[in-house]
């Protein structure tokens, strides 16, 4: 006769799983501010001061906040069925982000929240505490600890809210060659302002935008699509009706960069940046999950650029979809798959035609000659001989300084720096500027000869 036993896993050593579940601190954020948009915050501040000995993050919201029940409800791991259905805009999944990002981020997490007319209430898990007694001992403070703690931002007099509190940053490593404190929690909340401005975009504009902050500065939306932008193109949108939902699929194509504004093509990484996120925007309920490359459905190029396909979906297909508990990443249907890639090729024409189109603006100039042979496969950049200065010049030339300018001009148009020009159109486009080569050259060529005669 077969027997059971309880093998529930051991506290010290599942705590150290949890925390290694592998998000960054931005996904770990981001997690918490799921739970933030849910429970219907309007203003969410992200709070680490500088200067402190021991850095912390708070991360405070005026949402529906928790009763003391609800609040040791939903510290416990997993408190959620993943597969309960889920209400519309409900950006939770798996009832155990609070905690696992918390963990992967911090070794002491603290929660206080408060109900409109109802006490603060606050609970804490302490990584140190679950190791050295080997227990899920959550601890629960009393009304007067609660007051007097000494990080609590979150107003006893304000009608509801959530504050969550990390400590004892694992992101701070305290070795011989660690940079100090400072510098590395001023880098991670870069970062952070930038990850959460674009993958939180959607929720900061609109009737029913956000506040999102860090350090009292209001964060500015980024939108991958520069859909603001002169020069940008709406392409095909539909909508595909699935088990559980809609997903909506918009495509668009950006301005070509010469029409980039220099501010939003910074914040979306300069072209560098541009060119690696072509692709795929998924959204999950407003929330960007996946921001950029073709999950295999394309291949990346360099004309190909400008392409981004936004494909929106609910929180109900989550099952279908193999969404995981970070909410960071995901896998296509079959049927998806299929259904998307008709939507792939209209964007990288029309990126494509951008491009050719700047390029027989280029190739439109009396200087250069673009010689393309379709039974060799070759092209060749050479310089004009049908230009009126060049032939003035030529005219003014003996029989013998005419072979070697002929030599010169052929030998320069043979060196022309094409793996150069290519890196930095590839990176920085806006960068190049080719209107003052002229006085650039006049000026050198006029100390070099200043220089022979002083030789001389």
């Amino acid at each position: 006769m077969s027997r059971f036993t309880d093998a529930s896993p051991d506290p010290k050593s599942h705590i150290k799983t949890l925390m290694r579940i592998g998000y960054t601190m931005p996904s770990a954020v981001s997690d918490i501010l799921d739970n933030s948009i849910t429970a219907n915050a309007k203003n969410i501040e992200i709070r680490s001061l500088p200067g402190l000995e021991e850095p912390n993050i708070s991360i405070v919201d005026d949402g529906d906040g928790m009763s003391p029940d609800e609040l040791i409800h939903n510290m416990r791991i997993g408190c959620k069925d993943p597969s309960d259905e889920r209400l519309r805009g409900d950006l939770g999944r798996f009832g155990s982000g609070l905690k696992t990002a918390s963990f992967s981020q911090a070794r002491r997490l603290t929660v206080i929240s408060k109900k409109v007319g109802g006490p603060l209430c606050a609970a804490i898990w302490d990584i140190d505490r679950i190791e050295n007694e080997n227990t899920w001992c959550l601890e629960i403070l009393e009304e007067d600890e609660l007051k007097s703690h000494p990080l609590l931002l979150l107003d006893s007099q304000l009608g509801q809210g959530t504050q969550v509190i990390w400590e004892k940053l694992s992101c701070i490593n305290k070795t011989s060659h660690s940079l100090d404190n400072e510098t590395i929690m001023s880098a991670n909340l870069s970062d952070l302002s930038d990850y959460i401005s674009l993958h939180f975009h959607k929720f900061m504009e609109g009737q029913n935008k956000r506040r999102f902050s860090i350090n009292g500065r209001k964060l500015e939306p980024i939108d991958p699509f520069m859909s603001r932008s002169q020069g940008y193109q709406e392409g095909r949108s539909e909508k595909l009706r699935c088990k559980g939902g809609y997903i909506e699929i918009n495509t668009h194509v950006l301005p070509h960069f010469n029409r980039m504004e220099s501010k939003p093509l910074e914040r979306l990484g300069g072209a560098n940046g541009i060119v690696q996120n072509q692709g795929l925007y998924i959204y999950r309920e407003g929330r960007l999950i996946n921001a950029g490359g073709w999950l295999g459905l394309a291949k990346t190029s360099q004309l190909g650029a400008l392409a981004r396909v936004e494909v929106n979906v609910p929180s109900s297909l989550d099952q279908d979809w193999s969404t995981d508990v970070k909410k960071a990443s995901l896998q296509l249907p079959p049927r998806i798959k299929k259904e998307l890639r008709k939507f792939l090729s209209d964007p990288i024409k029309r990126s494509k035609r951008v491009y050719r189109y700047r390029g027989k603006q280029d190739v439109a100039n009396k200087y250069w000659n673009i010689q393309e042979n379709e039974n060799d496969k070759t092209i060749s950049y050479q310089i004009s001989a049908e230009n009126d200065p060049l032939l003035e010049i030529f005219s003014e030339l003996t029989k013998e300084k005419k072979n070697k300018l002929i030599k010169y001009l052929g030998q320069l148009a043979e060196n022309l720096p094409l793996n150069h020009i290519y890196q930095k159109m590839s990176e920085s486009p806006r960068d190049i500027d080719q209107e003052n080569t002229t006085d650039a050259l006049l000026e050198a060529l006029m100390n070099r000869v200043f220089e022979e005669e002083i030789n001389e």
